[in-house]
């Protein structure tokens, strides 16, 4: 009898077992047959894919029809990839996100862009809209990053001016100690130091100052951040204020500060490319991207600053400025872009400051 009992128990086990298998199995089949289902976007951007991470998450958990393949290039390469793809009318972009607001402008005036409906763009400020059809989702603050064992001693510049003050009086300490993105291969480097000329003509002065500082030019912010951080840098000049926060939090050495004169604010932005055959599944990315749930998961759960108001307070940095002056978005921008403008500035650059560190 025990026997018997102990058989249909094995039996009844082996039962359970296949029935749990079966059941994973329909599941995993269901799965694969949804993802089959699900129409997937390209996505081209310059913005770091761990801080993109989790708001793709969340667009995929409330749009499960959609999935989201996100390509992490350089702004320059960004604006080459797309002028390229228009050539062979590629449709393998939909959404097209980038820091160089002066590169996206030129895009969309090329005509490369497809209309999105201000009604959909939630509290998106108007400086950070263009034709209905380019977008800022992000409030960006352009810092200086300074490693604080290697400064100790010296004032933090109030101005752009004290800034080149401390560099000229104190050559010995910061000669070679002070770096910045290379204006001639990163697009945003570019777009921050014209923006800087636009604002002030003492920032003459300051690149005069660099100069004779030795300033060390980068690719990339992470090359200049781990710079600061590992000391081979004193100072990071006009770095993307969202990447120095990061590390701030996690690095009690490194710290931030913010101009008082003007502290330059940039928006990352998007636009949904012309040419792209998901244009309904991309205008709800980019819906997401600028609602009010979208904004909340950026505040929450990434290292960006929203451009909504209510958001941006919770993150911008404690010591935040009542100078913010936000780039705005619009055709004066392309006043750099002009080919003749472009090439004096990059050829005066060249002269001063040496070439890429770091890729």
């Amino acid at each position: 009898m025990m026997v018997r009992t102990h058989h249909k128990g094995m039996i009844a086990r082996w039962r359970a077992v296949a029935t749990v298998v079966a059941v994973l199995l329909c599941s995993v089949l269901s799965q694969a047959a949804r993802a089959q289902d699900r129409t997937a976007i390209d996505i081209w951007s310059t913005t770091d894919t761990a801080a993109f991470q989790s708001l793709i998450r969340a667009f995929e958990q409330a749009n499960p029809d959609i999935s989201v393949s996100y390509h992490e290039v350089t702004t320059n390469e960004l604006y080459d990839h797309v002028i390229t793809a228009r050539e062979r009318r590629d449709s393998k972009i939909d959404l097209v996100i980038s820091s160089a607001m002066d590169l996206q402008v030129k895009l969309v005036n090329e005509g490369l862009a497809s209309p999105f409906s201000a009604d959909k763009a939630g509290s998106t400020p108007l400086w950070a809209q263009w034709r209905n059809e380019l977008y800022g989702f992000t409030y960006e603050p352009i810092v200086l990053v300074y490693n604080k064992a290697a400064f100790e001693g010296y004032p933090l510049p109030r101005t752009h001016s004290d800034l080149a003050d401390l560099l000229i009086n104190n050559l010995p300490t910061f000669e070679g100690k002070v770096g910045t993105y290379d204006a001639a291969s990163s697009g945003a480097g570019y777009l921050f130091f014209t923006q800087d000329a636009i604002q002030s003509d003492k920032i003459f002065r300051v690149i005069e100052a660099l100069s004779r500082a030795k300033m060390r030019t980068y690719g990339f912010t992470s090359a200049i951040l781990d710079a600061v951080a590992s000391g081979n840098l004193i100072l990071g000049y006009n770095v993307i204020g969202t990447y120095a926060l990061e590390l701030a939090s996690r690095d009690p050495n490194v710290g931030i500060f913010q101009f008082e004169d003007y502290t330059i604010v940039m928006s990352r932005t998007a636009f949904i490319y012309k040419y792209s055959n998901k244009r309904a599944e991309a205008e709800r990315f980019m819906e997401y991207l600028l609602s009010d749930a979208g904004q909340q998961k950026m505040a929450q759960d990434t290292s960006l600053i929203p451009i909504a108001p209510d958001q941006r307070r919770l993150k911008l940095p404690q010591n935040s400025t009542n100078a913010y002056l936000p780039i705005k978005m619009g055709i004066a921008l392309l006043t750099y872009q002009d080919t003749l403008k472009r090439r004096y500035f990059l050829d005066v650059w060249n002269s001063l400051f040496k070439k890429p560190e770091s890729e």
